[in-house]
């Protein structure tokens, strides 16, 4: 994918270590969920170009280079040979003719949009944690990422990533240029998916897909990242006036599609 260099507003330009080089800089360090959100405006307005996206993580995975790193699944690790990467492509491949069958099965609405979409079944799989796929999670709403971000906590601190991707077309939006493919979860999942409604749910991943590229870098969604934020101790973050969304809400029991999803992990 293309490599963007974002535009810093300039009172944060000091706090970056390298403006050109977000991803091996340092976060820039945020006091609550209010701050946050007026911070992430002056970034919205000084990237006009690109539509924001957002991705909340535990901690911040820094590859050997110094560098955050933002790999779908698929690709993950320091170094995945030929041969594990297609056996990996061979079991994202088994579990999508097992989902399509399940969808036609159930007769779930939609099944027929499933069954002749690929990037459709990898993004139900994906979103639905069944098994590594090339597509990468995040979400348009910012609290949220937050939330997310709180959500498997390992350390005293949480972080937030910002994304500019081009602006969406479809439900299914691809843009050569920039070689991404943007999938709006809440367009393409059938109405009985409730959890990427509550997680507002978008899956994004490089032009033409494949386990044959040049650079495993271009694979990699630092190239599109604009900011990145560090949170402090939950409790002092969100405050009084703001709080996370609860885990029920993020991953709805009553889901019927994580029902179906979790026959196939189970085959």
């Amino acid at each position: 994918m293309r490599h963007i260099i974002p535009t810093i507003p300039d009172e944060y330009t000091s706090k970056l270590d390298d403006p050109a080089k977000i991803a091996s800089s340092t976060p820039l360090k945020i006091s609550s969920f209010r701050e946050l959100v007026e911070v992430v405006a002056k970034f919205a307005y000084h990237n006009k170009d690109s539509l924001l996206f957002f991705r909340g993580q535990s901690r911040d995975y820094v590859n050997k280079g110094g560098s955050s790193s933002f790999y779908p699944t698929i690709y993950r690790g320091e170094y995945i040979s030929h041969s594990e990467l297609r056996n990996r492509f061979d079991i994202l491949n088994g579990c999508s003719k097992a989902l399509v069958e399940l969808f036609e099965g159930e007769g779930i609405d939609g099944y027929k949009d499933v069954k002749r979409r690929q990037l459709i079944q990898w993004s139900i799989l994906q979103h639905y944690e069944v098994c590594d796929t090339p597509l990468l999670d995040f979400t348009h709403s910012l609290r949220v990422a937050c939330s997310f971000a709180y959500l498997k906590k390992n350390s005293e601190n949480a972080f937030v990533s910002m994304f500019g991707f081009p602006y969406l077309t479809n439900r299914i939006s691809l843009n050569s240029e920039h070689d991404i493919v943007n999938v709006r979860l809440l367009s393409i999942c059938p109405p009985k998916a409730y959890r990427p409604h509550f997680q507002e749910g978008y899956l994004a991943g490089t032009d033409e897909i494949t386990y044959n590229y040049d650079r495993k870098s271009e694979l990699d969604f630092n190239n599109r990242l604009i900011v990145k934020f560090e949170l402090p101790d939950e409790k002092k973050f969100w405050g009084r006036n703001f709080h996370k969304i609860p885990v029920a809400s993020l991953y709805p029991k009553s889901d019927p599609i994580k029902k179906l999803c979790d026959k196939i992990s189970d085959m």
